[in-house]
Formats: C-alpha cells, sequence, structure tokens
C-alpha cells in the first residue's frame, strides 16, 4: 500500500468503521431494541447511511432486526464471541408454548424460523424425545430454498420479488427429489399460499420430511407473515395418517401463535 492508497484507508474506512460500532454499541447497550431513526437521530448520523450501517452488521450476524417491531437487536454472532449479550425476540418466548405443544403430541423436532433476506435463520428448536433426530441451534443459517421450510416463505414472497429471486439464483438441487424447475416450483408456492401450509419429501434432506406453516402479525388486510415454523422427520412420511395428523396440528398452531403474537 504506497502513502496515497494509506490516505484514503485513513479518510475514509475508518469513520464508517467508528460509526459502525457506535452503532452496534448502542444496540448492545440500549433497555429496549432501537429503531432505525431512533440510531439515526441519537448518534446523528444521517439515515441513509444508518440504514447501510445496519444492513452490513445484520448481513454478518451482528444485528439481528425483530420481524414484529422491525427494531433492532444483539445478532447471533455477536453474543457468540461476547457471550455477555443477550438475542431479545419476544416472538420466540410467544410461540415456544404452542410449538412445544406440538412437538409432543408428534413426537418431532420443530424449529422456528425467519426469513434473513439470502438465508432462512432458525430461532428456536424443540426437540423430539426420538434418538435419531435433526438438530440445529439457534443462530444457524439454512439455505433460501431449504424443502418445506424455504417454500413457506417464498409462498408469500411479493410476485415480483419472487420472480427476480429465482431469475438471479438458479433453485438448487439438494437431493435427487428437489424441485429445479422454476415454473414448477411457482405452482407449488401457489399452492401452498392457497392451502397455507408446505411440506416435503426428501426434497432438501435425503430421508427426511417435513411439514411448514406460517406466523402471521397483524388483523385483515394488514396482516403479514413475520416468521415460520417446520417439524421434520425421519419417518414422516412413512406414514400418511400421520402426515395429515401432522398438517391438521401445523395449521392449528399457525393460527393459534399467529393469535397471540398479534395481540401484542
Amino acid at each position: 500500500m504506497n502513502s496515497k492508497q494509506k490516505a484514503v484507508s485513513v479518510s475514509y474506512s475508518a469513520p464508517i468503521v467508528s460509526k459502525a460500532m457506535r452503532v452496534l454499541k448502542m444496540i448492545l447497550t440500549e433497555s429496549e431494541n432501537p429503531g432505525i431513526s431512533e440510531i439515526a437521530s441519537k448518534l446523528k448520523l444521517a439515515k441513509s447511511t444508518t440504514h447501510g450501517i445496519l444492513a452490513a452488521l445484520e448481513e454478518t450476524g451482528w444485528v439481528l432486526r425483530d420481524p414484529i417491531t422491525r427494531k433492532y437487536t444483539c445478532g447471533f454472532t455477536t453474543r457468540n464471541i461476547a457471550e455477555i449479550a443477550s438475542v431479545r425476540i419476544p416472538l420466540v418466548e410467544m410461540a415456544r408454548p404452542h410449538l412445544e405443544k406440538l412437538s409432543h403430541k408428534l413426537d418431532e423436532d420443530v424449529f422456528l424460523g425467519m426469513c434473513g433476506g439470502s438465508h432462512l435463520l432458525i430461532l428456536d428448536q424443540i426437540e423430539s424425545s426420538k434418538e435419531l433426530k435433526i438438530t440445529a441451534r439457534p443462530g444457524t443459517r439454512l439455505p433460501l430454498f431449504a424443502g418445506a421450510a424455504g417454500k413457506i416463505f417464498l409462498a408469500y414472497h411479493d410476485p415480483d420479488d419472487l420472480q427476480e429471486i429465482l431469475r438471479k439464483r438458479p433453485l438448487p438441487q439438494f437431493t435427487p427429489y428437489s424441485v429445479t424447475d422454476p415454473a414448477i416450483y411457482v405452482e407449488q408456492l401457489k399452492m401452498i399460499r392457497e392451502k397455507g401450509i408446505a411440506q416435503d419429501t426428501e426434497e432438501y434432506l435425503t430421508n427426511v420430511s417435513a411439514i411448514a406453516a406460517p406466523i402471521f402479525h397483524g388483523k385483515k388486510n394488514r396482516r403479514r407473515m413475520v416468521a415460520g415454523f417446520w417439524l421434520v422427520g425421519l419417518d414422516l412420511a412413512n406414514s400418511p395418517e400421520k402426515m395429515r395428523t401432522a398438517q391438521k396440528l401445523a395449521l392449528e398452531t399457525s393460527e393459534a401463535i399467529s393469535h397471540v403474537i398479534s395481540l401484542k
């Protein structure tokens, strides 16, 4: 690096890093999750600059945006490194009793997650009593097209955004049963939106079936999907009766959680 490059580094890189650290520190130390306007105002930063910093911090896992309030909290990367930070997502506490009930009735592993833009982010897991199970810690990222979990989120995407995603990113073939034809995939998403539930058999993981359902916040025409949950099992698809029961219970759980969080 020559002297001119060093000058550029000092002039342009250091200030933005300093601003990013101030933003991160504020999010970690505030008693309540702050929003973008509050952060920009308190730190005397331009809203566009604050938005760019937050986008970068969220993409790398340093901060996490609450899907309901749209405010910011500590990300899993920060928590794992610092250990003293905590992730404050009230949705997790409100959804857990319902997901525990679902898991207990079916004795299957259940996951709670949200869409992180280019990936799915696991927020919580309720483990089954089985010896062979699927496990993933909160903070684990999954591909956006991860079987039923991915489908339930993409089914409620804006149609134009969905087309843009499919245009830029070819559908991956995780297993021989993965759907890789965009036209077929879009038709499946339409059916999922109509039924309010998604399922897959070995489309993401071999020998693993999954059923996923959405979680909504708001009422009537202001209702929007903020998260989703999915249950997975190694033998779920072997019993059509259990699969039907799982679908029914997943729909009931979806409505129950959506109702509870919409009261807040």
